[in-house]
């Protein structure tokens, strides 16, 4: 092709682009399209959360009670988004009540959001509606831990899925098919002059009279408190922090022996594997759960600190790796969850010197053996004694702090030279048969010749 057709060739396509911008922008200015079905009033959403299973159940709740009394939906947006799998239930909800006749509107108050997932939501009802400094998109999803496959793979389903709901009704798929494919957002004027919503109002009560609502009865839906639970225990920061708090108080269990300490433990753990499951967290981040709270536990023998760093640092990472492979739009993560991580660190590292406390104590708590009867009794060394440092030592099956004149290995037999101020002053057993652990008689009559 000659340089003088290629430039007449890109002079038509640009023609043509032209022309179907002035024809999205003009199919802006026009009616929504309405359903046959007149609706006998209206079910207001109030939809100023986040896209999770918490409000896919509430709007599911209200799509069935808009079908059941024969009514329209209207979703008052302004979320920043969530997750992807809720966002397609939220999407078939409105599906169902368009099945039945009935319509689904959607408006973004001034400076209000139908951003990631809420702009799919939005793009899935009838008609929509945008205040002034309001904003819809950008769209493209994001995958925590996802390899390059896997980021293209739902990409692709999130491009495909605007594309066909855009389609059905009646926005320009261009500008929605750039939302998800190139995470381009778009203002109130900007949306309403390329057709990508119906129009814009500045009130509700303006919206309502666009869309042909203005004379019925508008009746709210609230969330219900169940919902707001379920959206609770979306947070995987939140199922992070459960399973961990739960796990300590299991632990501090151990020494307090009290019911109420059970009961938290319990609750605490069944809520956060409850919220992984919901958000379909990684087994992953679960078992790096269990492997930090296993550390703790371990502190509490070893007292050196090592186990408990480790602990608090396997934690963290666990209570982010939770999310991992879980489709959000946007990122999970935000200023509130990075502050929720580190008062995870910070519980964390109180209940350390709280463990460590407790160590201690129960270290100083009177022995159950008379520390007299001990003396001339032989046992192992736990730790390395050190001359100078305070050590444990295991004598008639009990840990006794123990000292020594000279350096003894862990493990090493030990015998007790005397007992002062509750701590136990031993020496090395020279090797050859253990001795007898008890300084009593023998109970065998000795022989006679």
């Amino acid at each position: 092709m000659s340089r003088t057709a290629s430039v007449a060739a890109l002079g038509l396509v640009a023609v043509l682009l032209a022309a179907l911008a002035i024809s999205a922008g003009t199919a802006s200015t026009s009616p929504p399209r309405l359903p046959a079905n007149p609706a006998s009033g209206a079910l207001l959403v109030t939809f100023d959360i986040q896209v999770d299973a918490g409000a896919a159940d509430y709007v599911q709740r209200a799509a069935q009670a808009a079908i059941a009394s024969n009514q329209d939906l209207v979703i008052v947006m302004n979320t920043p988004g969530g997750l992807l799998a809720n966002m397609v239930q939220i999407i078939n909800s409105t599906q169902e009540v368009q099945n039945h006749g009935l319509a689904v509107y959607t408006y973004v108050p001034p400076v209000g959001f139908a951003a990631s997932a809420g702009s799919y939501i939005a793009l899935a009802t009838n008609a929509i509606y945008m205040g002034s400094g309001s904003v819809i998109g950008p769209s493209t999803p994001y995958i925590i831990g996802g390899d390059p496959s896997q980021v293209e793979h739902v990409q692709n389903f999130a491009t495909g899925l605007m594309r066909s709901l855009a389609e059905k009704n009646g926005y320009n798929v261009a500008a929605a098919v750039d939302m998800a494919a190139n995470n381009s957002a778009y203002t109130a004027d900007e949306a309403a002059s390329v057709g990508l919503i119906t129009g814009k109002a500045e009130t509700l009560n303006a919206f309502l009279a666009d869309v042909g609502l203005s004379g019925v009865p508008v009746t709210p839906f609230g969330e219900p408190l169940y919902d707001r639970f379920l959206s609770f225990l979306s947070d995987p920061t939140v199922d992070g922090l459960f399973i961990l708090v739960g796990i300590i108080a299991l632990v501090l269990d151990l020494f307090h022996r009290t019911l109420f300490l059970s009961v938290v433990a319990v609750i605490f753990i069944a809520l956060g594997f409850l919220g992984a499951q919901i958000i379909g967290a990684s087994v992953v981040g679960i078992l790096i759960l269990i492997i930090a709270a296993a550390l703790v536990i371990l502190e509490v023998k070893a007292g050196h600190g090592f186990f408990a760093i480790t602990g608090i640092a396997l934690g963290v990472a666990g209570t982010y790796l939770l999310a991992y492979n879980v489709q959000y739009s946007p990122s999970p993560y935000g200023v509130v969850q990075y502050v929720i991580l580190g008062a995870t660190g910070a519980v964390l590292v109180v209940a350390f010197l709280y463990l460590t406390r407790i160590r201690h104590a129960l270290m100083a708590q009177p022995k159950l053996i008379d520390p007299g009867r001990i003396v001339n009794m032989t046992g192992r060394a736990s730790t390395d004694l050190v001359p100078g440092k305070d050590g444990v030592a295991n004598v008639g099956a009990e840990d006794w702090t123990a000292v020594s004149d000279e350096f003894i290995p862990k493990g090493s037999v030990v015998r007790v030279m005397a007992v002062t101020d509750g701590k136990i002053q031993v020496t090395t057993v020279a090797p050859g048969p253990e001795p007898s652990k008890s300084s009593e008689p023998s109970a065998t009559p000795p022989t006679t010749p």
